[in-house]
């Protein structure tokens, strides 16, 4: 399954004395090869447009969902099979592969901004670097998918990646290109003058995987997660964080979708329009549509979540106990809770208390 995603990025925050946020310049950096832009896209056709808005996406339901319940003894063989297709689909090694991803583009952001000190680089790739594993996107894929569990539905679909043709083509959406090899892509004749019939191809693909649309998601979702955590509570200030963020998301989505199409195009180079015909197809049938709407969802809200406990991390004190740092709910009933009296101050000791109730 086709998954791009845009680097992921620091927002620009500047405090007044009012503590009121302003948020200024461009924050979202798109892969390299992006801002080429595809021009040919208009002549083929418009791509589909993105909201002004992130719109909630809810993950099809099967036909006769909650009308009966699985068998108890059925979660071995089910979570059998759901890994099984995250394999065949290649979405298992991709969400293996979306940290190292992410962080890339903090490291970027980072050598941008000669202002900030080594020490606040290396508190922020810290943070990122705890809030975003590839087990909790996994985790998050998997139990969207066991939410949403249809046999029938999964059993096509691995029989469906299990064909030459797909395995062929989830290789192609594997490999990893360098920035040079995507940037010398975009210009050459494949990416400039490409057949219509070529690149009606990509964008359908696109357009049936929702690749661009999540990208856009994630790199907004991303970027305000990390704004609210990082200047507190607050109607004004998240009301601030809205708008300057609503009004990037309009100057930066093309950037951000042509970037994702130019990807899908450089990973299926050498595949046949005949191959892309194929491929196109299935990921347009009902199976395909509701596998994909599970990843979708599962991802951002993993995304959502990462991304405000990276912000509650980069604006926590360096006083501050690490123990107050958002981490990963796990209960704590029945546990001894002494522990919360070396905590700073009663507020503290009082939030750590609740957590062994």
């Amino acid at each position: 399954m086709a998954l791009t995603l845009p680097k992921f990025t620091l927002p620009k925050l500047t405090l007044t004395k009012k503590q009121i946020l302003p948020i200024a310049g461009a924050v979202v950096i798109v892969y390299a090869a992006g801002w080429f832009g595809w021009q040919y896209l208009e002549d083929a056709g418009p791509a589909p447009a993105a909201p002004a808005k992130p719109q909630p996406v809810t993950a099809a339901k099967p036909p006769g969902a909650g009308k009966a319940a699985a068998p108890a003894d059925a979660g071995p063989a089910r979570d059998k099979l759901i890994e099984d297709v995250l394999a065949a689909s290649g979405l298992k090694q991709q969400l293996s592969q979306l940290p190292e991803k992410l962080m890339a583009g903090v490291k970027q952001s980072g050598k941008q901004r000669t202002k900030t000190s080594p020490a606040d680089l290396k508190a922020i790739e810290t943070a990122v670097t705890e809030s975003f594993s590839a087990q909790g996107f996994h985790g998050r894929v998997s139990a969207g998918l066991k939410t949403n569990f249809d046999e029938k539905r999964l059993q096509a679909l691995l029989k469906d990646y299990s064909t030459p043709a797909a395995k062929r083509m989830v290789e192609l959406e594997q490999a990893l290109p360098s920035q040079e090899e995507l940037a010398q892509f975009a210009r050459s004749a494949a990416a400039t003058r490409p057949s219509p019939q070529r690149a009606s191809l990509v964008k359908r693909i696109d357009s049936a995987t929702r690749a661009s649309d999540l990208a856009i998601d994630v790199a907004f979702s991303s970027m305000k997660g990390l704004a609210l955590g990082a200047v507190g509570g607050g109607a004004e200030k998240a009301a601030a964080v809205d708008k300057a963020i609503e009004k990037q998301r309009t100057s930066a989505t093309n950037n951000i979708r042509n970037a994702t199409v130019l990807n899908l195009a450089f990973s299926y180079r050498n595949a046949s329009d005949a191959d892309l015909e194929e491929y196109a197809k299935f990921y347009e049938t009902e199976n395909s549509k509701w596998f994909s709407g599970i990843v979708y969802t599962s991802l951002l809200e993993q995304v959502q979540s990462a991304s405000a406990q990276a912000a509650e991390r980069i604006g926590a004190p360096a006083s501050k106990p690490a123990s107050t740092v958002a981490q990963p709910v796990r209960s704590k009933a029945g546990a001894d809770a002494r522990t919360c009296l070396g905590l700073a101050t009663n507020a503290a000791i009082i939030k750590c208390a609740d957590e062994y109730r």
